[in-house]
């Protein structure tokens, strides 16, 4: 089988696939920080997307198991101050 690959227009303009939605072929010992990586980001930038795994947030660590669906996102941090 394959794992389903989802990520938003920002992250896809810059992944090396380009795309929204893709499927990925999966590999023994597939993680988190792989499917990251897979996809051109840096290291640096792998710092800034957080990964779900089925919906639920994941650690690089995280195994990526055959039919898994990943989805990339941006991890936003800040905001104003409340007074």
């Amino acid at each position: 089988m394959a794992v389903m690959l989802r990520m938003p227009d920002i992250l896809a303009e810059r992944s090396r696939s380009g795309l929204l939605r893709l499927t990925k072929p999966h590999r023994e010992g597939l993680t988190a920080r792989d499917v990251v990586l897979d996809e051109g980001f840096s290291s640096e930038e792998a710092e800034a997307i957080l990964v779900m795994v089925n919906g639920v947030q994941a650690e690089p660590s995280t195994p990526v198991r055959d039919g898994d669906t990943v989805e990339l996102v941006i991890q936003m941090v800040g905001g104003a101050a409340l007074e």
